[in-house]
């Protein structure tokens, strides 16, 4: 099918997509955008782990790809491809220069309550990480090291924003997400599963590297700005701190996190 006009109501809904974090949450749905976003979407639609729900492109976008060919997307049914008039990308995205290729999927995310500890060991918790680039940053380094799942709480920024989906490159669609505004109700569903919550502090936590990480345990990443709350770092059972030699005193919350998960996944 081919959307050739502004106005048409499919392309008014998939910029509203890429624009509302409430429509996504209503509709249950998020947009994924770019060639290799798109490429990567339609490896996990062919492994059952993720719904798409429509294709979007401008045949242009094909011809200069080197990478990605449009027979990648065969597996996708014809009653969700549409094509888009030329400059109409643009009207959707939020990037300067669109590549002229979207998706919608359905939401992945999960209640805590299927969270599997059996399955899942090594968990990811965001607290409160407020900065998009951050937030796929970090998930991206769980899935390259191992880690499963990933639960995000405290009003973290949206993971299936644009600009979230953009910078895990793939990964969002790999793990296991849990979406739970209450860090107390997260440690206590961890806690039931009997895995140790450590939370990642500046200072005055057992040395890393140095601590030995459980078989059964979540790492937990705060506030760019503030960290850890303390009422939060007290609902946790251990306190982890990264051993820097340098004079700097503190690290970026992606870079943090991400050397926790390589020490966490190293053992």
């Amino acid at each position: 099918m081919l959307i050739s006009g502004k106005d048409n109501p499919r392309l008014k809904r998939l910029a509203k997509l890429c624009k509302s974090s409430l429509f996504r949450r209503s509709e249950g749905e998020f947009v994924i955008e770019g060639l290799r976003g798109c490429a990567d979407a339609v490896r996990s639609f062919s492994e059952g782990l993720v719904e798409i729900t429509g294709f979007y492109y401008q045949s242009s976008a094909f011809s200069g790809s080197s990478y990605v060919a449009y027979e990648q997307f065969d597996s996708i049914p014809d009653d969700r491809r549409f094509e888009l008039s030329e400059g109409l990308a643009d009207k959707v995205s939020d990037m300067k220069s669109s590549q002229g290729v979207f998706m919608t999927a359905k939401r992945t995310a999960r209640p805590l309550s299927e969270l599997d500890s059996g399955k899942t060991p090594k968990i990811l918790v965001l607290d409160a990480v407020k900065d998009p680039g951050n937030v796929g940053t970090l998930l991206r380094t769980a899935d390259a090291v191992g880690i499963k799942a990933a639960v995000l709480t405290g009003e973290c920024a949206d993971v299936f924003s644009p600009k979230v989906v953009r910078s895990t490159v793939g990964s969002l669609l790999r793990l296991g997400i849990f979406i739970e505004n209450d860090f107390e109700n997260v440690c206590k569903a961890l806690k039931a599963q009997d895995m140790r919550v450590c939370a990642a502090v500046v200072r005055g936590g057992e040395k890393l590297p140095g601590f030995v990480f459980p078989e059964k345990c979540a790492v937990v990443i705060g506030n760019e700005a503030r960290g850890l709350s303390d009422a939060d770092t007290g609902l946790c059972t251990d306190r982890i701190t990264i051993n820097m030699k340098g004079r700097a005193e503190s690290l970026n919350a992606a870079t943090a996190g991400s050397i926790i998960m390589w020490e966490m996944q190293r053992g």
